[in-house]
């Protein structure tokens, strides 16, 4: 399916397409881009978000003609970065990075979330599929899944795990492992990405379900153990990582994803120019490189169908989540 993906994504980048889409504001016709874009990232300089928007926004700039800057909100599961979003223009000149974490599971996460996601904020277009890794620090004591398991079953409670904030993929994803597994692990939210990877390569957290991108140069040189991948990725780091289906938990091999929103309202020519300079950037190889050596896989479809995928994954997720009943801590 990402093979078919990217070769739409490939045709369509070559179609002609306006230089100047046409903004509605205050009944006058303004050309867009006109101004200084900003693409709005939940996570702080480092984290996962952040090492997909700042390449991105090069793009961007080449392809529109306008300067984009990158401004990191992390905090409050998303929060943070989206109500600033949702309070922005509706003219396509403020950006969004969103996971699926902002777009579906939140509502189920936050009962006083500061946005709607289905009514505040307009899907633009995915940018890449994350793998995740499920990984521990030596000082855990644990070389495998099992291991894990094992001593979780032994000390319940015990054993904590870290996670860049509530409701973020690190957190619904371990959530949904610890319940399959019957183990009682307690949640440590941090603030981002980097804090909840800091803290388990020290040791004050024993375990981080996390991108591979953001823990492989920390399995390779032996600070992190791998104990499980989902997806399997193509890496001689994760290669001895079983997925976690192989190990017995299955439901986990839908990886994350990561894609572009800008306010609701914004105008379908706007949204369409923007869709479209995202999925020539997706076709540059010095981005893709970049994605390669991130462990993940570059995803662009149209506006509609990012949309719809969205809906549809709310429809899935939205009972599951109910079933957990997680909370901000």
């Amino acid at each position: 399916m990402l093979a078919a993906l990217s070769a739409c994504a490939a045709a369509v980048a070559l179609l002609a397409w306006p230089q100047a889409a046409l903004a509605q504001q205050g009944g006058a016709a303004k050309p867009f881009p006109s101004q200084t874009m900003t693409i709005v990232v939940n996570g702080g300089a480092g984290s996962l978000p952040d090492i997909f928007a700042r390449p991105l926004a090069e793009k961007l700039h080449a392809a529109l003609g306008q300067s984009v800057v990158v401004d990191n909100r992390p905090g409050a599961g998303g929060m943070v970065a989206l109500q600033h979003l949702k309070g922005s223009a509706a003219d396509g000149h403020t950006l969004a990075i969103v996971t699926n974490a902002h777009m579906v599971w939140n509502p189920y996460v936050f009962p006083k979330l500061t946005y709607d996601p289905a009514k505040d904020l307009q899907p633009v277009s995915p940018v890449a599929v994350l793998p995740m890794a499920m990984v521990a620090s030596p000082k855990a004591g644990v070389s495998t899944l099992a291991e894990l398991v094992a001593k979780a079953k032994a000390a319940p409670g015990t054993l904590n795990y870290a996670s860049s904030s509530n409701g973020s993929p690190p957190h619904v994803l371990f959530e949904f492992w610890r319940k399959q597994a019957g183990v009682d692990i307690v949640h440590i939210p941090y603030k981002t990405g980097p804090d909840a990877l800091t803290a388990t390569v020290a040791g004050d957290t024993q375990v981080y379900f996390a991108g591979t991108a953001l823990v492989e140069p920390l399995v390779k040189d032996g600070r992190l153990k791998a104990l499980a991948v989902s997806p399997k990725v193509d890496s001689p780091t994760f290669a001895q990582a079983p997925t976690l289906e192989q190990a017995g938990y299955p439901g986990f091999e839908s990886a994350v994803w990561l894609g572009v929103v800008a306010p609701a309202g914004t105008p379908d020519a706007v949204v369409e120019r923007l869709n479209q300079a995202i999925g020539q950037a997706l076709q540059d190889e010095g981005f893709l490189k970049t994605m390669r050596a991130n462990g993940s896989i570059a995803l662009h479809e149209s506006a509609a169908a990012f949309a719809q995928r969205i809906a549809q994954e709310r429809t899935q997720w939205g009972p599951q989540l109910e079933k957990l009943g997680l909370k901000p801590q």
